[in-house]
């Protein structure tokens, strides 16, 4: 390829990976704003009938924090000081901190499992749902099929077209 054809490639290819990424945030929008978490769809393509894949809106990923260490240390010294280690200063030991963490990831709770008393300092978020795309095992053999046979033509016209149009970059 020369490099007119590469410069010309790659700036179509800019143009397309634009208004896909588009159009991927706004099915990814109308899925988590009008599915409930766990909803599933089969991917099928218009004319076979034939399911390349399958959609789900996941619920969101679980993170924790320890958002005040202070307060943190201090729970720790009162109700688990063999978890304290003495180096140059004193910390929670990493172990016992991320069996915390990992505990309060998997119930949602910021409480002590040993005792059930309320943590301070770490705090339990859960993030928004999104939308899992999970595809079939050949299904880049099927969409490469349909879009060779002409089946996903207004599809991805429909998907490309109105960037063109409207000159958008």
């Amino acid at each position: 390829m020369s490099k007119d054809e590469t410069a010309l490639t790659l700036a179509l290819l800019k143009v397309l990976s634009t208004r896909i990424g588009a159009a991927k945030k706004a099915a990814d929008k109308e899925i988590t704003e009008s599915w409930e978490v766990a909803d599933r769809n089969a991917a099928v393509l218009p004319r076979s009938g034939t399911k390349i894949g399958s959609v789900t809106l996941a619920k969101g990923k679980r993170s924790v924090d320890i958002v005040d260490q202070d307060a943190f240390m201090e729970w720790v010294l009162e109700n688990h000081p063999d978890a304290i280690q003495q180096v140059q200063v004193t910390r929670v030991d990493p172990d016992f901190t991320q069996r915390m963490i990992a505990f309060a990831r998997a119930t949602g709770s910021t409480a002590d499992p040993a005792t059930g008393e309320e943590v301070p300092g770490v705090r339990v978020r859960d993030g928004d749902p999104y939308p899992m795309t999970k595809l079939e095992d050949d299904a880049a053999e099927l969409v490469a099929e349909a879009w060779q046979s002409g089946e996903l033509s207004d599809l991805i016209a429909g998907l490309v077209r109105p960037a063109v149009e409207a000159g958008e970059s």
